[in-house]
Order: structure tokens, then C-alpha cells, then sequence
């Protein structure tokens, strides 16, 4: 039997909840991409409405290659979670095109129950969240109104009152038992899917390699990487150094961290807790798909599945895959030290391209003449270079486009970001025989009064060096400081931030939305199996055994079947107007003869349909319905509800015997 069409009314109702559940992924599809789905989204409702009809075939053949082209082009095949479900929002759309069947609304709403949960892949926030509660409305609204034949529903508005009072109860059913599951149901230490971000690619945009470029594309973006809770004062923005990734060799374009073994080499295994006088903090990373944590400078206190590598880097055994919560602690007057082997630190550390950048090179020995091998003398005549001579900070300094790319820096262009200056002051240090390296990761943070935390975003992101001084350490040395001190001071790139974000309204606004969504994070997205099983401790289960955890769940199923087969008894047993209980009968008979009511029709007009439809019964059909208007708009009569009763039992009785004997 062939499909029923789709009526105008069932096709926007299926369209509107595929662009509300489309609306969703647009946010992290690349744009051009979401405004190719959007446009053939939207040509397809114009021609729908205008033409009534699918677009011709030979159009569909085309337009299924193009995505597929596209997809691969855009991300190189798909194996990537991006790519397989940019290609299904693709597939689904061009099957919009073809949709004129309510088979083919049915198959689009049932995907786009699977796109809704696919989406939180992508991202767990509250805005995000809330919002996929609507495109999930109106896909089981549009299921029900593409299942019905046309013409028997109404549209949302007609509908309104009767769809909140089916929605309450339902509600008033699912949430206790989505609650009760969320907190019972065993969780895993870690996701199965991965990172939110699903990329190859930290969420942060921090990497174990930095060239030009890198780091500035981060100084425009606001998201979170961490928020830190301290145990009392907040320090300075001055001394907020987050430490990253360790690089200590340069191509003369790339740095990339160290590849010798010895280099990797843990020192110090975790857990540790720091000294009585460390700075005591607790932090709370987004997913990033790297195994490396963020801490102050000199790192002494990290949870027990990570270490602190030889060159001062914090390490986790695996990759932060969810949002991750370690309690820290930093000696924030420390240098740090040399690794196991010192004379290593040495050699990676005076490694240079003794053919490249000339110009530095006489420089730094003319300062050795100068200052007689004086490695913290090198570092000052180095610092009061930058300071003294026409250099400046800008997040769009000219390119560097010589073989010499430090020569060109120091000597032509003198305009850049912390890139710039870490990696030339590295290079004219390792120039005069001072063992230096390029530290990254985030410097300061915004405090947020609502939360009573540090927020460290993206726009925080900074590199800078370390030399190695005898009897010290690797001692930090800032050379953007030198050139502008409100960067360092203000602990982010300052002219990334818009003046009216940081208004006392906008800020106070901002601020609540963070602590809102730091909320979330911790009681939502980031509960685990460890405050799961913290949950059931409270309770006094065990949550190793398995009989304990299955007296629970059953106890609580039990409990909440209970009370919602209660509820639906108190709901069937609900008190109704004389003769309703027949009359519902009387239609879900005819329902079953293949006549439907329509919503506005009144008893008598849907009588005299009915009759002409099923004439051997209309002599009956049309007592039935006069019975019924007499019960309910007549004073009220027991006889006249007896004999509606005993009519509607005599017709179901009639017309079931009639269908068994054909």
C-alpha cells in the first residue's frame, strides 16, 4: 500500500523541526557550509508552498555528490565525528527535497531524534541544553501530526490547551524518573565518545608547537580553558602564569617541544600536595583532548594520576576527555629546576640554526664583550634592548617573510605579540651561550565576584622564556613585559576586549552566566562515576556491591511505576460529563470503521457524515449522535444517558459482528 501524502500542514510541521534541530549544529559546522544546508532548507519551503510538488529528480544525483564533496573537502575524509554528521545533516536535507510521502516525514523526524542526541557530542553547556528541549517538542509534535491522517489535527495554537495538559503529566512522569536514572544508572570514568570538541585539535588551541600566528588566533576568543578556585587572595595577575608546554626546538619558523627521551623523563610523580606554604587552588579544566594540565609556576602539588615532567610541564597519564577537576598547589617564588641530567638542559638549550639570523648572533656577542659571559646581565641588556629601542606590541604586525625571521624582527619590523618576543629573546640568549626555552600556556585570568573564582579563557593565552642561571634554575623571564606591561598587568591581550563587555551591567551579567554555567558543569556535565559513587556513600550503599546498587535501582523503578500507575488510575476514574465514557466509545468504534471525527465537527454534522459513509448503519448513527447533543446541551436525563449507552453498546456489537461475518 502506498504512503499517504503529505498534507501542506504535515510537511511544515516536519520541515520546522528538522531547521530547529539543523539550527543546532549550525553552531560548530565551518559557516559556509550551514548557509548551503540553510538556503536549500529554505528554497525547499518557498517551492513546497509554491509549487506543491518535490524538486525534479535529475537535481538530487548533483546535489548528493556536491555535499559529499564538500564534507570531504572540508575535513579530508569521515572518520571524524564532524564529518559523518556534517554528511548526515547534508543527507537529511536533500531528503527534505524529496519529501512528499509520510514515509518520508516519519524516516526525517525519527534522524532528527538521533541529530538532537548526537548534538550533545559537540557541546554540553546550559544554553545549548535548554535549547535542545525545543526542536525535541517539535519533532514529537510533528510525529504527531504527520502520523494522523490530514485534516483531523489542528495547528499548535488551536491545539494549545490540549497539549499542555497532555504535556504536564508527562512531565510530571519523566523527570522524576530521568532524575532518579541520571544519579543511578553506573557511569564510566570516561566518556565513550571522547572530548565534546570530538577534534584532533585541543579545545584550548594550545599545542606542543607554536609558530606565527598561532597564539594571536586565540587573543579574540573569549571561551573558557579553566576556572580556578584559590584557598584564600587571589595573587596578582602579574604572577598568574599558567604553565604549558615546554618548546626547546626551532626550525627558524616552528618551535616544537623536546624529543630526547631524557627530556620526557618524570621526575616528580603525583599525588603530591605541595609545602605548608604553597598557594593552595582547585581547577576545573574544560575537555581538551591533551594529557596536559595547566599550573602555576613552580608546580608542587597535582593529582595522583599525573606528573611533573623534567622541564616543569604537568602531565596526566591520560587525555583530559571531560571536564576535569584536580586540586593543585605552586611555590610561586621558585624557579625550575634542572632535570636528572643538567648537562642536557644544557645542550637543548643552546640548540640553534648556526646558519640563520646573522645579525643576532653578532649582537648577543657583542653584549658578551660587553658583559663578560654574565648570563643574568645578558638577560637585562636583553630585556632593556626591547624596552629601549621602537618596538611594540600589536596583534597584526607586519609578516615576516625573510629566511632570517628573527633578524627581521629585531632589526626591520620590531612589531609583534608575545610569539615574537619570546622566540627572538630565546634566540639572541642561546646566541650568547645563555641556555633559554619557550614556555606556553595562559597568563592571568578575569575574577568573577559572582563565583568567587578565576575564569582563564582562550584570550589569556601567552608565551614566554626561561633561561637557565647557575644556582637558580630555569628562572622566568618575560620579554613582553618589557615592551607593554599592561598585558602582563592586565593578564590578557587588552585590545582583543571590547570596552562595553566590561561595563558594570554587562559584566555583572557575564559574570552570572559563567557561575550559572560553572554550576552546571560541576553538578551535570561533570558528574562521574567518582561522585556517583560518592552519591550512593552518602546514601549508605556500597556502590561495589552489585546487590545493594540492584535493591536500589529496583526500589526506586518500583516506587516511581507505583506512583504513575496511581496516577493514571486517578485520571481514567476522573469524573466526566453524562454519557462521555459512551460517546468516546462510540468513536473509537468508527475510528476503527475508518471515520474519523474532525476536531471542530460538531456531533450532529459528524452524524450525517458518518451515515453517508456507512449507510447500512445510519438509521442508527444518526440516533446515536441526536442522543448525544440532546445529553449534552439538554437538562439532564438519566434515561436519555441509559439509552445513549444502550445504543452505542448495540451499535459496537452490530458493526463487530458484521466485520467478523465479511
Amino acid at each position: 500500500m502506498r504512503s499517504p501524502a503529505l498534507s501542506p500542514l504535515q510537511f511544515e510541521w516536519t520541515l520546522g523541526a528538522f531547521a530547529a534541530t539543523l539550527a543546532a549544529h549550525m553552531l560548530w559546522m565551518p559557516p559556509w557550509y550551514a548557509l548551503l544546508l540553510a538556503t536549500l532548507v529554505i528554497a525547499r519551503w518557498v517551492q513546497r508552498r509554491r509549487f506543491a510538488r518535490a524538486w525534479p529528480a535529475w537535481i538530487k544525483f548533483p546535489m548528493l555528490l556536491a555535499v559529499l564533496a564538500v564534507v570531504l573537502f572540508e575535513y579530508g575524509d569521515f572518520t571524524d565525528r564532524r564529518a559523518g554528521t556534517a554528511a548526515l545533516a547534508g543527507f537529511v536535507t536533500l531528503k527534505l527535497i524529496e519529501s512528499e510521502r509520510r514515509r518520508d516525514g516519519l524516516m526525517m523526524l525519527t534522524v532528527c531524534l538521533f541529530l538532537i542526541s548526537v548534538q550533545f557530542l559537540f557541546n554540553q553547556g546550559i544554553l545549548i541544553s535548554m535549547y535542545m528541549a525545543v526542536p525535541t517538542l517539535l519533532v514529537f509534535l510533528a510525529l504527531n501530526e504527520v502520523s494522523a491522517p490530514p485534516g483531523t489535527r489542528g495547528g499548535l495554537i488551536s491545539r494549545l490547551g490540549a497539549v499542555t495538559r497532555e504535556l504536564v503529566p508527562l512531565l510530571a512522569i519523566t523527570l522524576p524518573l530521568t532524575i532518579f536514572l541520571f544519579l543511578s544508572v553506573p557511569r564510566m570514568s570516561e566518556p565513550l565518545w571522547g572530548s565534546p570538541n570530538g577534534t584532533s585539535e585541543a579545545r584550548t588551541g594550545l599545542s606542543d608547537e607554536m609558530s606565527p600566528g598561532s597564539i594571536t588566533e586565540l587573543l579574540a576568543d573569549d571561551t573558557p580553558v579553566m576556572r580556578v578556585t584559590f584557598e584564600g587572595a587571589v595573587p596578582a595577575n602579574s604572577q598568574l602564569y599558567w604553565r604549558g608546554p615546554v618548546l626547546w626546538n626551532f626550525d627558524n619558523l616552528v618551535w616544537r617541544s623536546a624529543r630526547t627521551l631524557q627530556r620526557q623523563r618524570q621526575v616528580l610523580n603525583g599525588p603530591q600536595t605541595g609545602a605548608p606554604g604553597d598557594l593552595k587552588y582547585q581547577v576545573m579544566l574544560e575537555p581538551t583532548d591533551r594529557n596536559w594540565l595547566f599550573l602555576l609556576d613552580l608546580p608542587t602539588g597535582f593529582p595522583a594520576d599525573a606528573r611533573r615532567l623534567a622541564d616543569g610541564q604537568v602531565v596526566r597519564s591520560q587525555p583530559v576527555l571531560s571536564h576535569y577537576v584536580y586540586s593543585a598547589a605552586s611555590d610561586l617564588g621558585a624557579s625550575v629546576p634542572t632535570g636528572p641530567r643538567p648537562q642536557d638542559d644544557v645542550i637543548e638549550g643552546l640548540q640553534r640554526r648556526h646558519d640563520a639570523n646573522r645579525r643576532t648572533e653578532s649582537m648577543a656577542k657583542s653584549w658578551v664583550a660587553e658583559t663578560g659571559a654574565d648570563r643574568e646581565a645578558l638577560v637585562l641588556r636583553a630585556l632593556n634592548y626591547f624596552r629601549n629601542e621602537s618596538f611594540s606590541y600589536s596583534l597584526a604586525p607586519p609578516p615576516l617573510v625573510s629566511a632570517d625571521r628573527v633578524d627581521e624582527f629585531l632589526f626591520d619590523t620590531r612589531s609583534g605579540f608575545c610569539e615574537h618576543y619570546a622566540s627572538s629573546f630565546v634566540i639572541l640568549m642561546r646566541s650568547a651561550g645563555v641556555p633559554a626555552r619557550v614556555v606556553t600556556g595562559y597568563q592571568g585570568g578575569d575574577f568573577n565576584r559572582v563565583g568567587g573564582y578565576l575564569v582563564v579563557r582562550n584570550s589569556n593565552a601567552h608565551a614566554w622564556a626561561e633561561v637557565l642561571i647557575d644556582g637558580r634554575g630555569w628562572v622566568r623571564v618575560d620579554p613582553t613585559a618589557a615592551v607593554s606591561p599592561e598585558r602582563v598587568e592586565l593578564g590578557s591581550a587588552s585590545s582583543t576586549s571590547s570596552a562595553w563587555i566590561d561595563t558594570g551591567f554587562m559584566r555583572s551579567l557575564r559574570d552570572r552566566f559563567d557561575a550559572l554555567q560553572a554550576w552546571w558543569n560541576r553538578a551535570m556535565v561533570q558528574f562521574d562515576w567518582a561522585q556517583q559513587r560518592d552519591f550512593f556513600g552518602d546514601l549508605g550503599l556500597d556502590p561495589s556491591d552489585w546487590r545493594q546498587i540492584g535493591a536500589w535501582m529496583a526500589g526506586g523503578l518500583g516506587v516511581i511505576a507505583a506512583l504513575t500507575a496511581a496516577w493514571f488510575f486517578r485520571s481514567s476514574h476522573r469524573a466526566v460529563a453524562p454519557g462521555e465514557r459512551a460517546w468516546r466509545r462510540y468513536l473509537a468504534r468508527m475510528r476503527k470503521l475508518g471515520v474519523l471525527r474532525g476536531p471542530s465537527e460538531g456531533a450532529l454534522d459528524f452524524g450525517h457524515r458518518a451515515s453517508a459513509q456507512l449507510p447500512q448503519w445510519s438509521e442508527m448513527i444518526i440516533g446515536i449522535s441526536r442522543a448525544y447533543a440532546d445529553l449534552r446541551y439538554a437538562p439532564p436525563d438519566s434515561a436519555a444517558q441509559a439509552r445513549l449507552e444502550q445504543s452505542v453498546s448495540q451499535f459496537i456489537e452490530q458493526s463487530s459482528a458484521s466485520k467478523g461475518n465479511t
